[in-house]
């Protein structure tokens, strides 16, 4: 009878560790979130999308790029090994760094920097509290501000109506 038990209870053991490992390894090559839904931090061996309405309590590093869809959360900071694209209303708490075009939806808010490795368009009466680096051209929506300052690798900056920088270098 000890035999018995010892016996189930490391196969219970093992099956519990496999099954830990298995979503342990999933957690760690997130691509998609679904619509809706919230996770925690997101790591993507490819690139990420999230689905318009959901959250990420944590960051957000993909080596490829990285796509929000409106109204999405993330309280941490986002990598994007590629672009970087936002829909209507995305809010970061965060830092963005991405190492090809940047480009947010109308509303957006960035709470931290935004480093981009090409071009970089800022949506309609969108925000950014932190500084931007830009190696491309900047493209101001009309009403959005940048409360930090910005760096232009192309010297162009392009102000929509009513667009604000904090200062430019």
């Amino acid at each position: 009878m000890r035999k018995l038990f010892s016996g189930l209870l490391i196969t219970l053991i093992l099956s519990i560790f496999t099954v830990v490992t298995a979503i342990a390894e999933d957690a760690t090559n997130t691509t998609t979130l679904a619509a809706g839904l919230t996770s925690g931090s997101i790591n993507s061996t490819a690139a990420f999308t999230a689905g318009a309405g959901s959250t990420v309590n944590g960051f957000v590093t993909a080596v490829a790029a990285v796509t929000l869809g409106a109204d999405v959360t993330v309280t941490g900071n986002v990598t994007a090994g590629a672009a970087f694209t936002s829909g209507d209303s995305a809010k970061i708490k965060g830092s963005v760094s991405a190492k090809a075009a940047f480009t947010s939806g109308a509303n957006s808010a960035i709470g931290g920097n935004v480093t981009v490795g090409a071009d970089f368009t800022n949506g309609v009466n969108s925000i950014i509290v932190g500084d931007v680096f830009v190696t491309g051209a900047i493209t101001l929506g009309a009403g959005s501000r940048i409360l930090g300052s910005v760096h232009s690798g192309t010297g162009v900056i392009i102000y929509g109506a009513g667009a604000t920088v904090g200062s430019v270098n």
